[in-house]
């Protein structure tokens, strides 16, 4: 064999001419391949003289190329569990047909749906192909598109992004207490829901349990943005008294859907009692009145208000309670239950208490008899006698007066006939209930000898109007009088004596008749009076004044 030489080019030259008449080959990657191993063949074989005539495969190239609208195609945030759709278009932007090979999805949340594309797309034509995603978590995802084809640029890949969206609801507060609460009455408290997710929360039903217990404010199908928050009401209304608890449940597309809060609250409830619970006050006198007090008292835990009150029965009243009227619990009031009758015969009747208490009206029953009135007004005696009275000197005698009838009498004048007479102890406007007794005194104070006589009338409302007093005596003209008097001279050195003089045996003795100590043991007394007795006694005064015990007594009766 022959070394090759260097004039071997214009062979090489030769070789691709004869190529180029054989059958085309497809361009790309393996054709430059082939051609290159030829190359370095001959070029290592380039001492070798038989592969100076090879043929090398003929370098062809396609024209087809792809391009989408879209490098990246983003679907946002879309709900878990739910689907959305976004449109690609892919357009043969070459010369030549382009043929499809494979197309491909990447993500596990990405598919593709409707539009898969043809097996082949003639330049300048389009194809929209279209792409799904559904989150199967929250959070991000991300995926891939890719389309294999004879394109120059195949393969041709599109970027898939989105966002998993999922609602988380909140509620607060996650429990309440309504503390207590009046029967009646309602308790409220307001109720916040938040959504703190990404994805809209809608609400599908809101409902409570628990006697008392109510939502409100918040509907069936209202909508909750993400990180918005919206407010309910809850309520709490008891019927009873006593502990209570309850819930609200909030129902959602949430995934904590239900959200529940805790409800708890106390009823509370006034209570009221009367002491005593019925007033029976017998037998009144028409035309007077009778009370009775009664105490009424709240033994519930919420505060009794009487907001009205009623009477009836003929007769019946009440004072002492002025409505409205608080009493808290566990405190007390009284009143007065009054019976006051109009005419004889039994009477019934009641005291009805409107009140918040369970037990409204509250009802106290009344009775009583009412008797036919008597008013009279007697004296104890009939007539006063005063007998003989000096005349200058005064008498007084006393009668008890009595309402011996059933019903007040009221005294509407005092006369008194004769002008020596004078009455004292009762007056004009005076009131004497029944049985009632006062003492009616009588002076007389003649200013003339002889006898006297008058009358004490007292007019009244009583039927046996006037009451009278018979009044009697006689005027004792006074005699000058004179009575001596003589003792026995002390022993011992005195200064002189003092007389004294009284009306009633044993003293006292009221009247000194010496202005100054006398040195005479005789001593006259005068001006006495008729029919009147004396009482005399004698003390010794000494040199410092000093007086010594009463003498014995002595009597001295005037005729």
């Amino acid at each position: 064999m022959k070394p090759h030489t260097s004039t071997q080019p214009e062979l090489i030259h030769s070789h691709t001419q004869d190529t180029r008449s054989r059958p085309s080959r497809p361009a790309g990657p393996l054709a430059f391949v082939i051609m290159l191993a030829a190359i370095v063949a001959i070029a290592g074989l380039s001492s070798c003289t038989a592969y100076t005539g090879a043929k090398s495969p003929a370098k062809t190239t396609s024209t087809g190329m792809l391009s989408a609208n879209l490098t990246t195609v983003s679907f946002g945030t879309v709900g878990v569990g739910k689907t959305t759709t976004q449109s690609l278009t892919v357009t043969n932007t070459g010369t030549s047909t382009v043929t499809i090979d494979l197309t491909a999805v990447t993500g596990a949340s990405f598919t593709t749906g409707a539009g898969a594309p043809a097996a082949t797309i003639a330049p300048g034509q389009s194809k929209t192909i279209q792409i799904q995603f559904a989150p199967l978590s929250a959070g991000s995802a991300s995926g891939g598109f890719t389309l294999t084809s004879n394109a120059s640029n195949s393969p041709l890949t599109v970027e898939l992004v989105g966002t998993g969206g999922q609602p988380g609801l909140a509620i607060s507060p996650a429990s309440f207490n309504f503390g207590s609460v009046q029967v009646g009455s309602t308790g409220s408290a307001t109720i916040t829901l938040t959504n703190s997710g990404n994805e809209s929360v809608s609400i599908t039903q809101a409902s409570a349990t628990g006697t008392g217990f109510s939502a409100n404010g918040l509907s069936s199908g209202a909508t909750i943005a993400a990180g918005q928050s919206t407010t309910f009401t809850a309520q709490f209304a008891p019927t009873t008294a006593g502990s209570a608890s309850g819930s609200i449940s909030v129902a959602s597309n949430s995934p904590n859907s239900p959200l529940t809060i805790a409800l708890s609250g106390s009823g509370s409830q006034a209570q009221i009692t009367a002491i005593p619970g019925t007033a029976v006050f017998g037998n009144v006198s028409a035309g007077t009145s009778n009370s009775q007090t009664i105490s009424l008292t709240n033994n519930g835990t919420a505060s009794l208000v009487i907001s009205h009150t009623t009477v009836t029965g003929t007769g019946f009243s009440m004072t002492g309670l002025s409505t409205p009227i608080t009493i808290p619990a566990g405190s007390n009031t009284t009143f007065n239950a009054v019976f006051a009758p109009g005419a004889a015969g039994a009477v019934t009747g009641s005291i009805a208490l409107t009140s918040n208490a369970p037990n409204s009206p509250f009802t106290i029953a009344l009775s009583g008899t009412g008797l036919a009135g008597t008013q009279l007004l007697t004296f104890s005696t009939s007539s006063l006698s005063f007998g003989s009275v000096n005349v200058g000197s005064n008498t007084d005698l006393s009668s008890a007066l009595t309402n011996t009838g059933n019903s007040s009498v009221t005294i509407s004048a005092v006369n008194v006939t004769g002008a020596v007479f004078t009455v004292t102890g009762v007056s004009s406007g005076e009131t004497l209930a029944a049985g009632q007794s006062i003492p009616v005194t009588v002076q007389f104070a003649p200013t003339a000898g002889g006898a006297i006589s008058g009358t004490v009338s007292l007019l009244s409302n009583a039927t046996n109007s006037p009451a009278t007093l018979s009044l009697s005596g006689s005027g004792a003209q006074q005699s000058t009088h004179t009575v001596g008097l003589v003792w026995t001279d002390s022993a011992a050195t005195v200064s002189g004596y003092n007389v004294y003089r009284g009306t009633s045996t044993g003293g006292p003795y009221v009247s000194k008749l010496t202005a100054s100590p006398v040195t005479s043991t005789q001593f006259t007394d005068s001006g006495l009076q008729s029919g009147q007795t004396y009482y005399y006694v004698v003390t010794a005064v000494d040199s410092n004044g000093v007086e010594s015990v009463y003498s014995n007594q002595a009597t001295a009766s005037i005729p």
